[in-house]
């Protein structure tokens, strides 16, 4: 029996296990790994579009593989460096992902267990001899049993209620909390009318996410109007749908804003004021009636806007819309989505909206909707005002992917009938066929987002410069 020594406490194979193959393939792995990972990074980022993203990752690590390569003491500053990016990140990431957990979850459920008396180590047991046990109490071993082998009346828990009820209003609390920040609680309002059918009530200031919501004194999202107008100024009036109210932008950042904006820059002084009353859901009846009941306010030209399909749209009120009323506003955010939820089970329950509705006759109501349009341009000439029709085709028009051959026969039709009153009409066509990125154009394929909001806005300024004779001589600079 060989006698034990340091000699043979140490041998090398204890010690290492095929040491340089090991080593050999590990060094190989991770040189493979500061390569790829870095391309892998660069190339996800080129494909997101983020290019000068890409560049800065790629000259980082660049200077990475040279120092690595060439400066032994290089290396070992950049190791320090990665560990400790590496250390602040992994606290940074823990922190994140798990103070939620034990604050918001672990602390739920101590309450609860607190409320219901669930006691795991039996620390308030009366009859446990200690506070660690190696086995169950005789008492719970015993109902066990019994369990296996016969039926168990139910005993009544203490605090049954009381969890269920403190879980269900903390429930509530966090929703309404949520869906307030969210923008649910506080919607935009509407004024029931027996003749217009509604529009938005004045005077309202509503912030969504991302965005708020002014309304004027005169129901329009535009500035405060001075009465009479001021000398020298020229008023637009531009009626149209929810493309034209654009309620998933900020005031400043509608076409009609936008517009107003571009104009003001031609003519190189505040010249022109920009109205804008759109309302969401609004046909031609809508705006006969609103300018019948309230007049043009003075407008020098007006201009009506919206896609070729509002034709289809009768004279309606709130009773099929998802819309507040003035008279009866949400106390609750949570009352704000049980509204919408409602509305949406009614129209499963009581069929389509009468939009829908009377597609089977579009003929008829086409010809109605484009009789409204023809009375409203001549109300509006009476009124004063020069009158331009410029309306939408369907998305894919205006990308030129498509045409559209109901919505051109549509418009030709109301283009002729306008026509017989000495008003212009024009359907914009292609009008973003070059506009980057096209998905934001739309944000649901109906609605501008703020890409489409700015790209119209200087389509329709340049159209109204040639369109528009009382527009050229405001626009013309001495």
């Amino acid at each position: 029996m060989s006698q034990v020594s340091p000699r043979t406490l140490k041998r090398p194979h204890w010690h290492s296990f095929q040491g340089e193959p090991v080593q050999a393939g590990r060094a190989v792995g991770a040189g493979v790994a500061q390569f790829v990972v870095p391309l892998l990074v660069i190339a996800i980022l080129l494909w997101l579009r983020a290019f000068v993203m890409a560049g800065v990752v790629g000259g980082v690590s660049v200077v990475i593989w040279l120092v690595r390569a060439f400066s032994p003491a290089g290396r070992r500053g950049v190791d320090r460096a990665m560990l400790w990016l590496a250390h602040w990140a992994g606290q940074a990431v823990a922190v994140v992902l798990l103070a939620p957990a034990f604050y918001g979850v672990m602390t739920v459920i101590r309450l609860m267990n607190r409320l219901t008396g669930h006691d795991p180590l039996q620390l308030r047991g009366r009859d446990a001899p200690t506070f660690w046990l190696p086995s169950d109490l005789e008492s719970r071993r015993l109902r066990h049993a019994k369990r296996m082998f016969c039926t168990e009346r139910l005993v009544r828990g203490r605090f049954t209620l009381l969890p269920l009820a403190v879980l269900g209003v903390l429930l509530l609390v966090v929703a309404e909390a949520g869906l307030r920040l969210y923008g649910y609680g506080t919607p935009l309002l509407y004024v029931q009318d027996p003749d217009v059918g509604f529009y938005p009530k004045p005077d309202q200031r509503v912030r969504y996410p991302g965005r708020v919501i002014t309304v004027n004194a005169q129901s329009m999202r535009a500035g405060e109007l001075a009465s009479p107008k001021a000398p020298g100024r020229l008023r637009i009036l531009m009626l149209g749908d929810s493309t034209l109210a654009g309620t998933r932008v900020s005031n400043p950042e509608l076409y009609s804003s936008l517009l107003e904006e571009r104009l003001n820059a031609a003519a190189g002084k505040p010249a022109v004021e920009v109205l804008n009353l759109g309302v969401n859901a609004w046909g031609p009846f809508h705006m006969l009636a609103f300018v019948k009941k309230f007049g043009a306010f003075e407008a020098d030209l007006a201009v009506i806007c919206g896609p070729v399909w509002d034709l289809v749209r009768p004279l309606y009120g709130l009773e099929r819309l998802p819309f507040f009323p003035a008279t009866r506003p949400p106390r609750l955010a949570l009352e704000h989505v049980a509204y919408e939820l409602l509305w949406r089970y009614r129209e499963r329950v009581l069929g389509p909206p009468a939009e829908q509705a009377i597609l089977e006759r579009m003929e008829a109501q086409c010809r109605e909707g484009i009789g409204a349009y023809a009375e409203l341009a001549r109300l509006l000439q009476r009124h004063g005002a020069e009158v331009v029709f410029e309306m939408l085709p369907p998305a894919s028009d205006t990308f030129g992917a498509t045409t559209n051959a109901l919505a051109q026969r549509l418009f030709g039709e109301l283009a002729a009938s306008l026509a017989g009153v000495g008003v212009a009409a024009n359907c914009a066509g292609s009008v973003f066929r070059d506009a980057k990125p096209a998905a934001r154009v739309y944000y649901d394929g109906v609605h501008f987002d703020r890409l489409g909001h700015r790209l119209y806005g200087a389509y329709l300024a340049d159209r109204l410069r040639t369109a528009s004779s009382r527009l050229k001589p405001v626009l013309a600079r001495p």
